[in-house]
């Protein structure tokens, strides 16, 4: 079995995934379904391995020719001890997990996993106000080094 740190960190890309008050909203953990042979959807994370993990987020742009931060409003820090829950839940025990898949440049990179497939809108909505919910934002405060 592959060893995963305490935490994990997705990125903000809009003001839509953090409320008036600050907090982490639901929209953060939007699935996409890249067509996987297993059926999961995916919502990209890095593994917080070290600090590096969360300084390569925060530096990392849009594929676009104008360079933008893809991430300009921070990130969310969770520990993966809440996903953990969520995955021994007797509901979503088969339709919510995660993986390590690093890319060519960024050993840190994983995945969320949804089997959307097998969830109604509810489900896959509860899924993500829990994680939400024990997010922690880190707001970009400082443009990171180029």
């Amino acid at each position: 079995m592959m060893k995963f740190p305490d935490k994990f960190i997705r990125g903000v890309s809009s003001p839509n995934f953090v409320d008036s008050n600050g907090r982490a909203s639901a929209e953060i953990f939007h699935f996409t379904d890249n067509n996987r042979d297993d059926g999961f959807s995916e919502a990209s994370i890095n593994w917080y391995d070290d600090d590096d993990a969360l300084t390569l987020l925060l530096q990392q742009r849009k594929d676009n020719d104008n360079q933008d931060y893809q991430f300009k409003y921070g990130a969310a820090i969770l520990e993966r001890s809440e996903a953990d829950k969520i995955m021994k839940h007797p509901l979503y025990c088969d339709v919510f997990s995660y993986e390590r898949s690093p890319l060519y440049d960024n050993k840190y990179h994983g995945n969320l996993l949804r089997k959307d497939t097998e969830l109604k809108k509810q489900y896959k909505n509860m899924i993500a106000s829990a994680l939400a919910m024990f997010a922690q934002l880190v707001p970009r405060t400082t443009t990171p080094a180029k």
